[in-house]
């Protein structure tokens, strides 16, 4: 009941959202016009730009997969990442493609479940560490122009407050994992899973420190491929923004949207667009939303590329059964294998007992027949 309610309320935030962007007659038509003036060699320079950035998040989990002895070809880690891209599309906040790698890599590795889910969780900190550090480093370098309206100036301490946050959560993590404390958190305990896997990834990439070190300096080509194509698509739409610009502006849009709002960002990233841009770079407000709209269509090819191969792939190994999951299914795989409740483990290993015994009782069966 609670989740529908969540959910509802972010469809209708979304809604509300794109109607009050769209709903000006005006605007649409300033907006047309601009895409009719769009310059198609940028978006075709765009394209490879932000390419570039997914080859490099294929590469970084492929190492941190091969750090726990996860072995998988080239071509099937790729198709499953790009699954998680099309997951990204309609999964709210942008990590929601995480939720796919993370339940198909489940059914590649089925007896390695808990690896999965902290190859996941190590994935996402060193990409967001790599984001805190960009953060600060802009921030800091362009103060003074990121206070020039109240708007901005309100979104660069949303971002300070979102940095202190999660750099906060790592830290206390760390610590925790020093002290061997993660088990003995109370049950209600803020952030008690997060902290408690970040914990566990820790001690599982303890030892690979070469590899992580690897991990991440790829994920700034991750990162400075993803503000690029929106570069690439300002320059398209004839506007004068920057590309120092673009990289103090991005690490804000980037880390808000993070949060679960809106599916993939959808209408929260361009309202970030048209406020930053219009405030900072001095670009109309409605060419603000098509640079947005524009630099996002990239990474939509991408998804549904994804979905392309979401089609056709089907996980190998004792988990792969050929059938693509419902919904509801996924979602409680994944929640079971995050989940530190004991109950939750009782009631996983009492299911495997059941499946078991019927299974031992149907072989006798065969047997006596």
């Amino acid at each position: 009941m609670k989740k529908a309610l969540i959910r509802t309320a972010q469809a209708i935030f979304t809604i509300a959202i794109l109607i009050y962007l769209f709903n000006s007659p005006e605007k649409r038509a300033q907006m047309g016009a601009a895409f009719g003036r769009a310059d198609a060699h940028w978006m075709l320079i765009g394209l490879p730009v932000a390419f570039v950035g997914e080859i490099a998040n294929i590469i970084r989990w492929h190492i941190l997969l091969r750090v726990q002895g996860m072995r998988i070809g080239w071509l099937r880690l790729s198709q499953l990442f790009f699954v998680g891209l099309f997951f990204n599309l309609f999964m709210p906040g942008y990590t929601g493609g995480d939720f796919a790698r993370l339940y198909y890599s489940m059914r590649e590795f089925p007896d390695r479940k808990k690896e999965a889910v902290l190859t996941i969780v190590m994935d996402r900190l060193i990409g967001m560490l790599a984001l805190v550090l960009t953060a600060v480093v802009t921030t800091a370098f362009r103060w003074q122009w990121l206070q020039q309206t109240p708007q901005a100036s309100f979104f660069v301490w949303v971002l300070i407050c979102m940095l202190i946050g999660f750099s906060a959560m790592v830290g206390g993590s760390f610590l925790i994992s020093g002290l061997n404390l993660a088990s003995r958190l109370p049950r209600h305990f803020p952030f008690r899973e997060q902290v408690i896997e970040a914990s566990e990834a820790y001690h599982l990439f303890a030892k690979a420190r070469k590899s992580l070190a690897w991990a991440f300096v790829l994920s700034f080509p991750v990162l400075f491929s993803f503000y690029g194509a929106f570069y690439c698509a300002s320059q398209a739409v004839h506007a004068k923004v920057s590309l120092l610009d673009t990289v103090t502006i991005m690490p804000i849009v980037t880390t808000i949207i993070s949060l679960p709002i809106t599916p993939g960002g959808l209408g929260f990233r361009e309202s970030l667009f048209e406020i930053l841009m219009s405030d900072l770079a001095k670009v109309p407000g409605e060419v603000g939303i098509l640079i947005s709209l524009l630099g996002f269509s990239f990474f939509l090819l991408f998804g549904l590329i994804g979905g392309i191969c979401y089609l056709f792939y089907s996980p190998r190994g004792k988990g792969g059964t050929g059938v693509r999951p419902r919904w509801r299914q996924m979602q409680g795989e994944v929640e079971r294998a995050h989940s530190h409740d004991d109950n939750a483990e009782n009631a996983e290993n009492t299911e495997k007992a059941v499946n078991e015994r019927a299974q031992a009782s149907e072989n006798a069966w065969r047997g006596a027949s």
